[in-house]
């Protein structure tokens, strides 16, 4: 049995990460090679069992001698060691987290006795599990973000729109998804990695949906076409001639929107965790009577003292968080929006349709979704990569739908999206 994902805690930046190969572009070629694909896989997802390369190599449908080249030719070095220190990885996580002694992490994480897990740590980090995990971990990139400063621009309706642009390089455009407050996400146990990523090479704009956030709530249409709209309405605020979108959940679909719009100003365009339809148009029966059953909730549950609705709501969005994360995206619903609003929001983000533009998109594109994604299912996904002419693909081993910074996923994603936003 593995440790659940929410007990991986961030390591520290000035510790080496035991598998850095993840890290680099690299990893976007591990991933693409099927054989070293289903291996890894193997091996972040059941690092617990005892794993053995003949294990590996006879569910990867390949010798031993096959995938100990490929594996080797990749990464850098042989299953069996990535596998060892994908394991210490994990365990310094448990460790940083402290609710768990050595001698239980030792087992958790696949080691034999707590004496061969202290040797292979301290092989690794240089010090035993106890002794390190007592230093203060390493607070840098991740907290030392820009400094913000929140504009505002009006919509043609009159809606007033929050938005920042951070960061110095080629613009990216990050198109707004429900659930967004520009202030209040800044130092986000969810979201900071996500912002001192895309600021790192980039001019970062952001902004806050309409009946959002720091943007009006009190606004006269909350509807597909006003959330493209506002997108129109924040890039043209910023003044932006060319830039980079990457679009979110629904962002997808405004992202797709705009893209017709304006042919040639998008340069490249991720969408992660996106679809082309929205609920009420591709659920039917049972699925569609619960999810209807969860706006109704809505009404009375989103803005209560009683958090138990909003982490019905949590659970899915972020269901292998922490329990900073998993209490902070409580508290984002409640302050980012009204119950009315969260209602309205719902009803007009079931109705999205982008299936027809498809085929007529030219940007160029790339298409991530995770493999487990409980809010937008990977089949929900998919047709964007299919119907967007040379769009790619990328299925990411995850249950969250935004990624996390401690787990597999995160790096492989941003490796794949640094390698094609740089063309």
């Amino acid at each position: 049995m593995h440790a659940p994902a929410a007990q991986l805690a961030r390591i520290g930046s000035t510790v080496a990460d035991p598998v850095g190969t993840l890290a680099r572009a690299d990893c976007l070629t591990a991933y693409r090679e099927p054989t070293v694909s289903r291996a890894l896989n193997i091996i972040h997802t059941r690092y617990a069992e005892e794993l053995h390369v003949s294990t590996l190599a006879r569910e990867a449908g390949v010798s031993r001698t096959v995938l100990a080249d490929k594996f080797t030719r990749v990464l850098g070095q042989t299953p069996m060691r990535y596998c060892s220190r994908w394991r210490l990885r994990v365990a310094a996580g448990m460790l940083r987290e402290g609710r768990r002694s050595a001698a239980e992490i030792a087992f958790l994480v696949g080691f034999g006795s707590e004496a061969a897990f202290s040797r292979a740590f301290r092989r690794e980090y240089g010090q035993p599990p106890v002794t390190w995990s007592r230093c203060p971990p390493s607070r840098s990139a991740p907290l030392d973000l820009p400094e913000q400063q929140v504009r505002y621009c009006t919509a043609a309706d009159g809606t007033r729109l929050a938005w920042s642009a951070v960061g110095s390089g080629f613009p990216l455009v990050k198109t707004a998804n429900w659930l967004n407050h520009i202030e209040f996400d800044w130092h986000s146990p969810v979201w900071r990695h996500w912002l001192a990523e895309l600021t790192r090479e980039n001019c970062l704009i952001r902004y806050d949906e309409r009946g959002n956030g720091l943007s009006d709530w009190d606004t006269p249409e909350l509807s597909f076409d006003a959330f493209v709209d506002d997108l129109e309405t924040v890039i043209d605020a910023a003044g932006l001639d060319q830039f980079d979108l990457l679009g979110i959940s629904q962002g997808a679909p405004v992202a797709i929107a705009y893209s017709l719009r304006h042919p040639g100003r998008i340069r490249r365009m991720v969408l992660l965790g996106g679809y082309a339809r929205g609920w009420a148009r591709r659920l039917e029966g049972e699925d569609l009577a619960r999810r209807e059953a969860m706006v109704t909730l809505t009404r009375t549950g989103w803005g209560s003292d009683n958090p138990a609705y909003r982490q019905m709501f949590t659970s899915l969005y972020i269901p292998g968080g922490t329990a900073e994360q998993l209490g902070w995206w409580n508290e984002l619903q409640k302050v980012s929006t009204s119950p009315a609003n969260a209602e309205r929001l719902q009803r007009a983000l079931s109705t999205i349709d982008v299936a027809a533009l498809l085929p007529h998109v030219t940007v160029p594109t790339l298409v991530a979704h995770a493999t487990r994604d409980q809010v937008i299912p990977l089949e929900a996904g998919k047709p964007l990569a299919h119907g967007i002419p040379g769009a790619q693909f990328v299925e990411l081993d995850s249950e969250n739908h935004v990624l996390l910074e401690h787990e597999p996923a995160w790096p492989i994603f941003v490796a794949a999206a640094r390698e094609f936003l740089r063309g």
